[in-house]
């Protein structure tokens, strides 16, 4: 144990001595104005400035008090962005549940009631995720409660020693002595007041008074402080709880968001002769039934003729990928699938690619008034999203083409503006992009009218082009939960092979 004499010790007397005579003259500023103002007969005027600025420190404290309560300007933890909208509502509680936290019922000197408080939040996250089960944080496996504790450690250690000088040197020893050096002091600073109030009654009473000021502005600080800090572990235990209980907490140290998933490097190896990236690029997926135009989207964001084009119906026979790289903008695959409404793709398939996607590109003819299957099939995708919580909806864009062969047939002269009632042209397809929208159910913002005829290729690189890379935000979000949940599956089941492979190593020493 490291005693008083040590720490002098480690210290050094030289150094305590070549300090104090560093501060010596300041030391004697004090005593040499008590005498000054003795001497001036100023005493009494100097107590009384120093209990006038007492009194108004304390009024403008109050003021500042009343105007900013609950802030303190430190940082709070937030939900993560790249959770999925289902967790929204358990954040919510979490977020109500530090907020009605306080120091009264929940000290910071009590460590069971600091366990009991972290056992609370987890249970309200558990709650949220099993609402059916009568002890929700039964459902918790033993390496995942390791992993939070150590989740939860890991932050406490960050913010200690980013926060608290000379915290790197601090050992517990030194901890547990500056706490005996502080009680020792409180044991007896009353008898070091009682005795200067019997030497000097006056400046005993103006030395409490502003004892006590001090003490309730630095308390009032001090005790935000610590409000901030037992709201701020609800708020983390809250969070690791609810990666944990999402599925989003995997024990392997690497995230999803760098190495791709297992079915995404087949398809880029196909769309690419190079080696696949550390990180995988977005899935963009191209639906739409057979002759929308879906090949001819695919050649007219490439700028050339890279896939089969539509001349042929059901000339796409599987799922095609190609890889679209943009110079300065991001790098996507683009998956070009067959007609939704042949038998080439079936219901399994569309909601295999489906939920393999990170942006939905829908492809509809306006020469085609019969929408019912495109209706159906987004409402498929759709429901499939809604049970799947864990998971974030790709955004989805509707491609309205076939916008030249609109009345009258034989006027084509882009660009049209949309709002120009007075050109037939350009109501027609404003009436069309409405219908389609609300028929299919887009934003109007997001359905875009183009034209794909090689000849007339229009509003794909101006419009439709910088509609997806707004999108690409949403469409990464996406992406990250899509390649965690399949790095979550293979982690399992390379976790089950290391351990049956251990446990039969185990069996065989045995027998041997």
């Amino acid at each position: 144990m490291i005693t008083r004499t040590h720490l002098l010790r480690q210290f050094g007397f030289f150094r305590i001595f070549s300090a104090l005579l560093t501060i010596l003259p300041l030391l004697a500023l004090p005593v040499l104005g008590m005498v000054w103002l003795w001497q001036s007969e100023h005493r009494l005027t100097w107590l009384m400035a120093l209990g006038g600025c007492a009194l108004i420190g304390f009024a403008l404290h109050w003021l500042a008090t009343r105007g900013d309560m609950g802030s303190t300007g430190l940082p709070a933890t937030e939900s993560d962005p790249l959770w999925p909208p289902s967790t929204a509502p358990c954040w919510e509680k979490v977020e109500r549940m530090a907020e009605e936290t306080s120091l009264r019922d929940w000290p910071l000197t009590d460590v069971e009631k600091l366990a009991l408080l972290g056992r609370k939040t987890l249970e309200t996250v558990a709650g949220h995720y099993h609402p059916e089960s009568s002890r929700p944080l039964l459902e918790l496996t033993v390496p995942h409660a390791l992993l939070i504790i150590e989740r939860a450690s890991r932050d406490l250690r960050k913010e200690i020693v980013a926060n608290i000088p000379l915290s790197h040197k601090l050992t517990m020893g030194m901890l547990v002595s500056a706490q005996r050096w502080k009680e020792t002091i409180m044991r007896y600073e009353p008898l070091y007041r009682a005795g200067r109030l019997l030497v000097n009654p006056s400046s005993a009473v103006f030395y409490e008074l502003r004892r006590g000021l001090s003490n309730s502005i630095a308390g009032y600080g001090l005790e935000r402080v610590k409000t901030w800090m037992l709201q701020e572990y609800v708020r983390k235990v809250g969070r690791y709880a609810i990666d944990l209980y999402s599925g989003r907490l995997l024990l392997d140290e690497a995230t999803g968001e760098t190495a791709p998933s297992s079915g995404d490097r087949d398809s880029q190896e196909a769309g690419s002769d190079h080696e696949p990236p550390s990180a995988e690029p977005l899935r963009i997926l191209v639906l739409g039934r057979a002759n929308a135009g879906k090949s001819s989207l695919i050649n007219a964001l490439f700028g050339k003729v890279a896939t089969a084009s539509d001349i042929l119906p059901h000339t796409t026979r599987e799922v095609q990928t190609y890889r679209l790289q943009r110079e300065g903008q991001m790098e996507a695959l683009i998956l070009d699938a067959p007609g939704c409404d042949t038998d080439l793709f079936g219901e399994q398939a569309l909601e295999k690619e489906a939920l393999n996607a990170d942006l939905i590109l829908w492809v509809v003819s306006t020469v085609r008034g019969d929408r019912q299957e495109d209706k159906k099939r987004l409402d498929m995708i759709r429901s499939w999203y809604a049970h799947h919580i864990t998971r974030r909806p790709p955004p989805m864009l509707a491609v309205v083409s076939h916008i030249d062969k609109l009345r009258p047939f034989n006027e084509w002269t882009p660009p049209y503006d949309l709002s120009d009632t007075a050109n037939p042209k350009a109501a027609n397809i404003a009436a069309a992009v409405d219908v389609i929208a609300k028929e299919l159910d887009f934003p109007p913002d997001l359905t875009i009218p183009v034209c794909l005829a090689p000849d007339r290729l229009y509003n794909v690189e101006d419009t439709l082009a910088a509609v997806i890379l707004e999108q690409q935000d949403e469409g990464e979000k996406a992406r990250f939960l899509r390649v965690l949940e399949v790095r979550k599956k293979r982690e399992a089941w390379e976790k089950l092979v290391v351990q049956m492979r251990n446990a039969g190593r185990l069996l065989t020493s045995l027998v041997r």
